[in-house]
């Protein structure tokens, strides 16, 4: 007897193996996926901003690391700059680039170490970018936040008002382009592109569904293209929203919080991403990494 609703999932025309170099970019569940590809062995580098929600700041960070990594011509320094660096209310140094995570508090060091260390990381991204061949990067919302007065797309409100902000909802057609572009400025990685299933209930149940239903006609539009029919040789797409809303459509798989996948949902959204996307030989490997790891992690009794 069927008791659930499996989602097909395309073949990809080529699988990733432990010879693969994977940039992880985008929501909190770009940071539960690369957290899984790390566990069991992979060379990934997992949001090296920190988190990024929208479809413009994951635009904006892969220009940084294109132009550092000298893959994009760039005629602006793409290094952070003192005038980046601020401080939060909560006294962290960060840039409106980052996630909070990246920041640095001021009883910790001053601005000068955190934009230090930010040119640092981002040096390191970038070289890791260069060589990358795959990048999976997870679209949260169709909302962003703007600074008042500008066009600039935050990538975090850092605790700031929110009359600092302009609240605005990006089209789907704004954010196929910008998938295209990605494409075009990149045509030698492979991009696969998802949807987090994770919920964004502040922007109420409609607007939610608007938000992700924006993000699906953008993928699927960048997938149809040139002529709508057939699909961009380094474009991929993953159903991890679809697999959360058919195959787990129960309040079990879901956290305390009912907004985010739960462990197991996670792991297994992975394990279909894994059927789907990673070689066949890999698999014995990918349980003996998976050991070491628990083990050195203390996590085997």
């Amino acid at each position: 007897m069927k008791i659930l609703t499996t989602v097909d999932i395309p073949e990809p025309e080529k699988r990733i193996d432990f010879s693969s170099k994977i940039l992880c970019l985008g929501s909190c569940f770009a940071d539960s996926m690369g957290e899984q590809l790390k566990m069991y062995g992979f060379d990934c580098l997992v949001n090296p901003f920190g988190t990024l929600y929208n479809i413009c700041s994951v635009f904006n960070s892969l220009m940084r690391l294109g132009a550092v990594s000298g893959l994009l011509r760039s005629s602006d320094n793409p290094l952070f700059s003192k005038e980046d660096v601020f401080l939060r209310p909560d006294g962290k140094f960060v840039t409106w680039s980052h996630h909070s995570r990246c920041g640095v508090r001021q009883t910790d060091g001053t601005a000068e170490d955190f934009l230090k260390k930010a040119n640092e990381d981002l040096k390191a991204a970038a070289d890791f970018f260069c060589k990358a061949d795959t990048v999976v990067i997870t679209l949260g919302t169709s909302y962003v936040f703007k600074l008042k007065g500008t066009e600039f797309v935050v990538s975090n409100c850092h605790k700031f008002p929110a009359k600092d902000f302009e609240r605005v909802f990006v089209p789907s057609e704004d954010t196929k382009e910008m998938i295209l572009q990605i494409l075009g400025m990149f045509p030698q990685k492979r991009f696969v592109f998802t949807v987090s299933p994770i919920r964004h209930l502040a922007d109420g149940a409609h607007g939610n569904n608007l938000s992700k239903s924006a993000l699906l006609l953008a993928v699927d539009g960048a997938l149809k293209e040139p002529g709508g029919t057939s699909s961009p040789c380094n474009l991929e797409y993953f159903p991890s929203y679809e697999i959360m809303m058919d195959e787990l459509r129960d309040y079990r798989w879901y956290g305390e919080d009912m907004v985010h996948p739960s462990e197991a949902a996670v792991k297994y959204i992975f394990e279909r991403f894994s059927d789907s996307f990673i070689s066949e030989d890999c698999k014995e490997k990918m349980q003996m990494n998976l050991k070491q790891w628990k083990a050195s992690n203390h996590l085997i009794r």
